[in-house]
């Protein structure tokens, strides 16, 4: 995997991706007050991290905190290749979809495809576009499982964990850091009209935090490194 992630990286370079960027495709999960922005904003926070970590930080400034066309809340990955999703905000043409608004914009050089919770019947095909069209454009896809099964029988964590293994690509296996906390760690808001227990609470939110960190800290790592 390694070999494959770097392969993919340095294509990326020649093809002008800027590699001091990367992006996040998700939903309500994603926003950065809620993921990796406090690694952007909080200075005790970044103190409290490993020295490598800090030159990470420093190499990625800008894409910690960044609101993009590709977090919205409710996106599917169906969403994604929408031009409709994103209502023309961040400044994406009419036929764009969020999915090429954010690389044309952002230039990113790993991609988190970090969405699943809004079940779509041809969830496995938009996974394997997506992940195709970043691959071909030398973005590293960085795919991420979700805690909650409200598909019932946890489908998009297995269409995610078979594209790994078929496309030789990094998971972050997420659902596996919260199986010890109660109900996943997760909470369900009032007058959401029976989503049921989606949301992160404060504890799966730390784990979540760290867990992205350290996903991108070792695939850029193997991006970079001879």
């Amino acid at each position: 995997m390694t070999q494959n992630i770097r392969a993919i990286y340095l294509r990326g370079q020649l093809l002008g991706n800027d590699p001091h960027a990367f992006s996040i495709f998700g939903d309500c999960q994603s926003h950065p007050d809620v993921f990796l922005g406090v690694f952007e904003t909080d200075p005790e926070v970044q103190q409290s991290l490993p020295p490598a970590f800090k030159d990470m930080l420093v190499n990625f400034t800008g894409s910690f905190n960044r609101e993009s066309p590709t977090i919205k809340d409710g996106t599917t990955t169906g969403g994604l290749l929408s031009p409709l999703w994103h209502a023309g905000t961040f400044g994406c043409g009419v036929t764009e979809t969020p999915m090429d608004c954010e690389l044309r914009l952002h230039k990113p050089s790993f991609v988190f495809i970090n969405v699943g919770t809004h079940w779509v019947v041809r969830n496995r095909e938009y996974l394997h576009t997506i992940s195709t069209t970043l691959i071909e454009q030398g973005v590293v896809p960085i795919l991420v499982t979700k805690a909650d099964e409200r598909e019932q029988g946890d489908k998009i964590n297995q269409d995610l964990a078979d594209l790994a293994v078929e496309m030789n690509l990094p998971l972050w296996n997420f659902y596996a850091s919260v199986t010890d906390l109660p109900d996943m760690g997760l909470y369900a808001k009032p007058n959401q009209g029976g989503l049921g227990k989606i949301y992160l609470g404060d504890e799966a939110i730390e784990r979540y935090r760290l867990g992205g960190i350290s996903a991108l800290y070792a695939v850029w790592q193997a991006a970079i490194t001879p």
